[in-house]
């Protein structure tokens, strides 16, 4: 009797229950794939059942689809730059199965080459970004000077800093690598080593994932 409670016990614990949530992901994952392969906007009704089962493991969990290539695609699985679904992001990509046409990402990927980023009407480009840092221990704190910048109710530039920061180095070195994000207008720029943020990269270490 002892012996089947354990079992039982061991059967709903978290960790399985885990595990299965993520097994039933991933065979989803498999039964849509054709749909979501073939992704091009976005906006495919498969990318709402996509999110819904994300959601499922981690509610902070999004996702990213790269471009084909030579008959491969990545699917990247992202946290949404919140820390505490980082271990999720995690333990999803370490349960996928073998998927001959995807490549399995874990966080977003900086993406330097692309240095503009629009969003709430805003367009700003980092190589017309300035930044200097200042170590923080294992993270370097940042102000930024960026051209124009005025404060605005929905902090918008701050929120399209922070995009063109996890365009620079990736969604996974600005939680780890990057510490306090100060913006401010280019005149009241202090003394200092500037440099455009086009060149973050230089500054932010993070020990790569395993």
């Amino acid at each position: 009797m002892l012996m089947n409670l354990i079992v039982a016990a061991l059967l709903i614990s978290p960790s399985n229950y885990g595990q299965s949530r993520e097994s039933s992901f991933w065979a989803w994952f498999q039964a849509h794939e054709e749909a979501l392969f073939s992704v091009v906007t976005g906006k495919e009704p498969v990318c709402a059942e996509l999110k819904s089962e994300l959601q499922k493991i981690q509610r902070d969990l999004t996702f990213e689809f790269g471009p084909v290539d030579s008959g491969r695609r990545e699917f990247v699985l992202s946290a949404d730059g919140i820390r505490e679904a980082f271990p999720a992001v995690l333990s999803l990509a370490v349960a996928a199965p073998s998927l001959t046409r995807w490549t399995i990402v874990r966080f977003r990927p900086a993406r330097p080459q692309f240095t503009q980023v629009r969003f709430g009407g805003l367009e700003l480009d980092a190589g017309s970004i300035l930044f200097v840092e200042h170590r923080n221990g294992e993270k370097a704190d940042l102000i930024i000077s960026v051209p124009g910048y005025r404060a605005t109710p929905r902090k918008v530039y701050e929120q399209v800093v922070l995009l063109l920061l996890d365009r620079m180095v990736g969604e996974y070195a600005v939680e780890m690598g990057i510490g306090s994000v100060n913006v401010m207008a280019s005149e009241h720029r202090p003394i200092g080593n500037w440099r455009a943020l086009t060149r973050l990269q230089e500054a932010v270490r993070v020990t790569p994932i395993k």
